[in-house]
């Protein structure tokens, strides 16, 4: 009863729950690699400097200007950005991989950037220089 509530509780944290195939040890694949990209083994942290297969258990640590591409199972792929921690855990019902990262800063593959954020922002700046303008004293003799 308990290992089911904490499979649950570690998949709820998880950017992704991937559906893993039954056979083989591998869960996923690092590409595109550039950068300062490691990842742990049994006897520590070694640096990717191309493709490497993704193991459960995994922990992949992306450099200062660093990227790469991870792919675990069939459902999850990412872009993993520069300062990431990602993390390849088993948990009921596939792997969870998780980033500890905020969320804004992993972006999954193949997502382009929407307009909205452009315009949600240049609207708050326009609001913000409106709300200036209102404020600034013009000397108008409204009440003298």
């Amino acid at each position: 009863m308990f290992a089911g509530s904490a499979a649950f509780a570690q998949a709820a944290q998880c950017s992704c729950l991937a559906a893993i195939p039954v056979s083989g040890s591998v869960v996923g694949q690092l590409t595109n690699v550039q950068g300062d990209v490691r990842m742990s083994q049994a006897g520590g942290y070694t640096g990717v400097n191309g493709e490497a297969p993704v193991y459960s258990g995994a922990r992949i640590m992306t450099g200062a200007q660093a990227s790469a591409s991870l792919v675990v199972g069939t459902n999850c792929a990412f872009n993993v950005p520069a300062n990431v921690t990602v993390q390849i855990d088993p948990v009921e019902g596939g792997m969870c991989v998780s980033f500890d990262a905020p969320q804004a800063a992993v972006v999954p593959a193949g997502s382009e950037p929407g307009v909205l954020p452009v315009l949600l922002g240049a609207g708050a700046i326009g609001g913000g220089a409106a709300l200036l303008l209102g404020l600034q004293d013009d000397d108008d003799a409204v009440s003298r």
